[in-house]
């Protein structure tokens, strides 16, 4: 009987984590209080690094990074038509032109808050979130996760972006957990 217990946990573990009860495929944090708009994971910029690298350092899975546009409350820097509200507030929108096919040139698009602190070490000047790509946003809000006040938004894409299969990965091993449960319950009739 605990045998039959044990193997009926681990078929119900199995499901759980295939269909994404208890575990979650997503490898990033979930970003907090809706910094930026349509975001779906973030990430802080190492502590006193003034402003992000051109890579992003790997960010989001990912080190082919590229600048595609930023804006300082002026004109946009780059070809996608960025706008920004609330540059030198803590908080504001943010829009692209989607006649630019940001989404078709990119695997995966991210924003960049750089706030207008002073340098101090310890802190943290940026935050990346990585939009996405199911909803398509070119326009949303933004809100400094400090309340500090922002130096620029930046838009950042990447065509080399990893697509890890993790639904079918937590499929095939809920099937294994499956199959094991099967054969258990085949040796313990016997």
């Amino acid at each position: 009987m605990k045998k039959l217990f044990l193997y009926s946990l681990i078929l119900l573990a199995s499901f759980a984590f295939t269909f994404g009860i208890i575990g979650n495929a997503q490898a990033t944090i979930i970003c907090a209080n809706g910094d930026v708009s349509g975001c779906m994971a973030c990430l802080d910029g190492p502590v006193g690094e003034p402003q992000p690298t051109e890579t992003l350092n790997g960010y989001f899975g990912d080190s082919t990074w590229t600048e595609l546009a930023k804006n300082e409350g002026r004109a946009s820097s780059g070809n996608i038509g960025l706008v920004v509200t609330g540059v030198g507030d803590p908080s504001g929108n943010w829009e692209f032109n989607p006649s630019s096919n940001t989404w078709g040139n990119y695997d995966q698009i991210a924003i960049v808050l750089k706030d207008g602190q002073v340098a101090v070490n310890g802190s943290i000047y940026w935050f990346a979130y990585l939009l996405d790509n199911e909803t398509n946003p070119y326009t949303g809000t933004w809100e400094h996760p400090a309340g500090k006040e922002l130096s620029y938004l930046s838009v950042w894409g990447t065509t080399g972006g990893v697509t890890v299969p993790e639904p079918a990965t937590m499929l095939l091993l809920g099937s294994g957990f499956l199959g094991l449960a099967f054969l258990g319950r085949r040796k313990f009739k016997k």
